[in-house]
């Protein structure tokens, strides 16, 4: 998967999760930006993104993460991990 493949799956999981389907998402946007968007959002974000993208996702390394385009980048690294071994 390349990355813009990995932002249209982002797109789609933060409207589905925020339970915002015209949700404007974004790379420099924060979570703060978006309406919808808590812990428990974040959350099943990711959990979304892992079934959508095949990537195995630590919660801890997602709080790194300061824009939505940084969440993007460590959803790509881990499917790039797993793809590796």
């Amino acid at each position: 998967m390349d990355r813009d493949s990995v932002w249209q799956a982002m797109i789609v999981a933060v409207r589905e999760e925020t339970g915002d389907p015209d949700a404007v998402v974004e790379p420099a946007m924060t979570a703060n930006d978006i309406p919808g968007w808590d812990s428990l959002a974040h959350v099943r974000i990711v959990m979304n993104m892992e079934a959508r993208t095949g990537a195995v996702i630590e919660m801890s390394d997602t709080y790194k993460a300061a824009t939505v385009g940084d969440l993007c980048d460590i959803v790509l690294k881990n499917i790039k991990a797993a793809a590796a071994g």
